[in-house]
């Protein structure tokens, strides 16, 4: 076996980290192009699964080819994630918590595909486009907090007791967002996001009929506001904790006030969409915002949460190269003893 650098041998995770990041940043990608696809009404342009019309390289049609490489990059991602799974278990054999959770991830990919070809065959059911964002959104979770549990342990400063404080904030906020971007997906699906066109509530004089459509359509908005000010108030809330905290770490604040300017982006595309009735750049741009908004609350709750994984023991070197067999130093003295005079 080749020798890893002395990057790799200081951080033996390094790799593990790097495509867990790499691979949640892949899925985000798939996430805001299955939005592309929702919002141009590709989603069953290619009525069959999972080639398109029979053919794995359909027509040249736009609708066809948005469907087709979104089902294509799904395919990668799935790659990327048993690659993942499997250089944990040759890693980490002797760790469960990092390869089960690995595996976790590949299992829900391949749930996710289920509920994929389940979305085209069943004609776009609301429930199941539901479901296949919301496992996404899962997914995505399971890989930030895997890159967390595999950054080095030299990296948790500052007070505990203030960054565990932070994350379970996060972990009930990022549980808000995962519903309130189910409630954005059904009232789509069921044609309830247009319901009212007016801000910040509903027309004044339109009738309120009670319709199911009008519920799911104000619970989405109202959800919405909610969600909006928790997000806010984590911010506000991990600085006042950084501030009490002697060498806080930079995420604590960072990281909170990258999803507070998320949520910002996300009101103004939502007002967008109801004034403009979701025109295809403003549909898209709302449901890749809000998969970035999750991703980086989870980032918060995983880092204040998830503690890092111990680093495994490596063989200490001396001057000219020879491996330490970590000789006991009573033996040592011992040794000396015999071959002197």
């Amino acid at each position: 076996m080749a020798a890893r650098s002395g990057a790799e041998q200081q951080d033996p995770l390094r790799s593990i980290r790097r495509l867990a990041i790499g691979t949640a940043a892949a899925t985000l990608l798939l996430i805001a192009m299955g939005g592309a696809v929702r919002a141009t009404d590709s989603g069953l342009a290619c009525p069959d699964w999972p080639a398109c019309y029979g053919q794995w390289i359909p027509p040249a049609d736009l609708n066809m080819w948005l469907e087709h490489s979104h089902r294509l990059w799904a395919g990668v991602v799935g790659i990327l994630i048993l690659w993942l799974t499997v250089l944990a278990v040759m890693r980490r054999r002797d760790d469960p918590r990092l390869w089960r959770l690995a595996a976790l991830a590949l299992g829900l990919v391949v749930v996710q595909s289920g509920l994929g070809a389940a979305v085209v065959l069943f004609h776009l059911r609301a429930g199941l486009v539901t479901s296949h964002l919301a496992m996404s959104w899962i997914i995505v979770a399971s890989l930030i907090v895997l890159a967390a549990m595999t950054r080095r342990p030299g990296s948790t400063t500052g007070d505990t007791r203030a960054v565990m404080r932070v994350g379970r904030w996060a972990s009930v906020v990022a549980v808000a967002v995962l519903v309130q971007g189910a409630l954005g997906s059904q009232a789509t699906g069921r044609g309830a996001a247009y319901v009212y066109n007016a801000l910040p509530f509903w027309l004044a004089d339109q009738t309120w009929s009670g319709h199911a459509r009008e519920w799911l359509h104000l619970s989405h908005r109202f959800a919405g506001y909610l969600v909006a000010g928790f997000v806010v108030w984590l911010a506000v809330a991990a600085r006042r904790e950084a501030r009490r905290t002697a060498d806080a770490p930079r995420w604590l604040v960072g990281v909170p006030t990258l999803a507070a300017g998320l949520v910002v982006v996300q009101v103004g595309l939502g007002i967008s969409n109801v004034l403009t009735r979701a025109e295809v750049w403003s549909a898209i741009g709302h449901l890749t915002v809000a998969s970035w908004l999750f991703a980086a609350v989870v980032a918060a709750a995983a880092l204040g949460v998830a503690r890092p994984l111990p680093q495994p023991p490596h063989p200490q070197h001396d001057d000219r190269g020879d491996a330490s067999v970590g000789v006991p130093e009573h033996l040592g003295d011992i040794e000396m003893e015999e071959v002197g005079p």
